[in-house]
């Protein structure tokens, strides 16, 4: 099951729908009429909502989402099904949160078959740039031919980074493709952790984060935060 935005389709793909449900008067119907024909129809079938969903929850979900069979998706004008995999070699970052980003990457089929024959190894390499560009660190990690895709650890906010995909063979090194540069931003209070000691801000930033036992979720971003402040008003009092 595929959920579509009822809106955001157009007039042809709302009118082939409306054929699909086999409503009434389908093609002479408006746009806006097309819409609240299709929403009161997912309106009145319950098995396309969530059992956990109830009340006012389960008429937001419908009146924005429309579900309808995979199949039917694929059949819609200008709509093509996504090939297994691309011919062309390439390797992309993409930011998840603060502290993780995907990467993924594909190889064309030459080069795959290049590398089945030589043996060579696949090393993903994590770079971490300053502010200026300028390499600070890296690591390694190995992967294989049958590997497309990763979780690579952002572990220093403010910094950038870039994935590099290598074949290594012999101790030398090629560098297949890299990915372009992601910036992380530093949080403005992690640079004035000393904000922290007021207690109206601190409530305001962290009431949603503490755990009812009293202790603040486990984020690592957050931990640092408090025990940066934690040390800073230490060495102030011990002044």
């Amino acid at each position: 099951m595929l959920l579509i935005n009822i809106e955001s389709l157009s007039d042809n793909e709302l009118r082939y729908i409306a054929q699909q449900e086999e409503l009434e008067d389908w093609d002479s119907l408006s746009r806006e009429e097309l819409i609240d024909e299709l929403q009161d129809l997912y309106d009145e079938d319950d098995a396309v909502l969530p059992d956990t969903l109830s009340g006012s929850s389960r008429r937001k979900f419908v009146n924005t989402l429309t579900d309808i069979q995979s199949d039917n998706v694929l059949s819609l004008p200008g709509v093509e099904p996504l090939p297994e995999s691309y011919n062309e070699t390439s390797i992309h970052l993409v930011m998840k949160d603060m502290d993780w980003a995907y990467v993924f990457w594909s190889l064309s089929t030459q080069l795959r078959s290049e590398l089945e024959e030589s043996g060579e190894d696949l090393v993903l390499r994590n770079i971490r740039l300053d502010a200026n560009g300028e390499q600070v660190a890296e690591y390694d990690i190995s992967v294989s031919l049958s590997d497309d895709n990763w979780t690579i650890e952002l572990p220093h906010p403010g910094y950038s980074y870039q994935v590099l995909l290598l074949s290594v063979r012999g101790g030398k090194e090629r560098v297949i493709c890299r990915s372009t540069v992601l910036s992380t931003t530093k949080s403005w209070l992690s640079s004035h952790p000393a904000e922290l000691h007021d207690d109206v801000t601190f409530r305001v930033q962290f009431s949603s984060l503490i755990l009812k036992g009293g202790s603040v979720i486990g984020i690592r971003q957050i931990e640092s935060l408090i025990k940066e402040a934690g040390d800073e008003y230490s060495e102030e009092a011990g002044k």
